[in-house]
């Protein structure tokens, strides 16, 4: 049975070429079967998705994927906590930007790296947990939708954001459609398309997190003890789990590489070129003015 549901998970995890270079930005510790992953982007104040992220992210990926390992739940947490996941390095589309990491790998047939990141974080064989404290934006919110379970404290600091419609874009790693299978089609338009907040109370409210926890010692508390209970479990069980309910809660495949392919034909536009270095001024001019105009709600900016 383990064999048979490994084999079948190797035929659509997709891979991600070659090992990167280790940047550090994960921090990890493992312990009767969970793993523990604090993200620490420290080229970066407030946690950005960028290069350095996303080759460790990949290395992490590649480990976790071998059956040689007894890691049967992950929890991804941040050492920083205002800035869960920020957004995308916005360098990432500009011209003359020089990464690692390619944009399109032919390895990765018709995805972006960005994207065949988050599709194998769904691919994993573990359960995945985000225990978010700060702000969870564009990317960074695909990436906690990407997860299994999503838990976050009730802070003034935690808000989670689809933003890229205020960008002149539209979410590529399949976040717009992640949320219209959670929360359901009409508050998924309400937030996507106002590019708006929304705080952890309120998401816990319409499912786009698990739970709110008043405490951060709570919100640890809870996920640390689910996260062992679940390692508890046959791994065979676990996977088994996993590919039955991503089979019916789970945007198909191709419509996320539709979404995909969406942006970097927008990214080609003239007038959404435009438009694109408008906002890139905009995040230059907002950082300038210091990290607490960072912290507003995105909607006033």
């Amino acid at each position: 049975m383990l064999i048979s549901l490994l084999s079948f998970l190797s035929l659509v995890i997709y891979s991600l070429a070659a090992r990167y270079p280790a940047f550090g930005t994960l921090q990890t510790s493992t312990s009767a079967g969970v793993m523990n992953v604090v993200i620490n982007n420290t080229f970066s104040p407030i946690n950005i998705f960028d290069m350095h992220v996303q080759a460790d992210l990949a290395n992490l990926i590649e480990e976790l994927q071998s059956p040689d390992t007894d890691v049967r739940a992950v929890v991804f947490s941040s050492a920083n906590k205002e800035f869960f996941i920020a957004h995308i390095d916005i360098n990432y589309f500009l011209p003359g930007y020089q990464s690692v990491l390619p944009f399109n790998d032919p390895g990765l047939q018709d995805m972006t790296f960005p994207v065949a990141l988050l599709w194998n974080v769904t691919q994993l064989p573990q359960a995945t947990i985000a225990m978010v404290e700060g702000r969870t934006r564009g990317i960074g919110n695909e990436f906690i939708m990407s997860c299994d379970m999503r838990f976050a404290v009730s802070s003034p600091s935690v808000l989670l954001s689809q933003l890229e419609t205020s960008f002149g874009l539209m979410p590529g790693a399949g976040g717009g459609l992640y949320l219209a299978q959670t929360i359901g089609r009409g508050r998924a338009f309400e937030y996507v398309l106002s590019s708006a907040d929304i705080d952890a109370d309120t998401a816990a409210q319409i499912g786009w997190i698990n739970k709110a926890f008043p405490t951060s010692q709570a919100l640890h508390t809870y996920v640390q003890n689910l996260a062992q209970r679940i390692a508890l479990f046959p791994r065979a069980a676990i996977v088994g789990a996993k590919v039955g309910i991503n089979r019916v809660s789970r945007p198909p495949r191709e419509v996320i590489v539709k979404d995909a392919q969406n942006v970097i034909g927008a990214l080609a536009s003239t007038t959404e070129a435009q438009a694109r270095g408008r906002s890139s001024s905009l995040l230059r001019t907002i950082r300038a003015l210091g990290r607490s105009s960072w912290i507003m709600d995105w909607a006033k900016i």
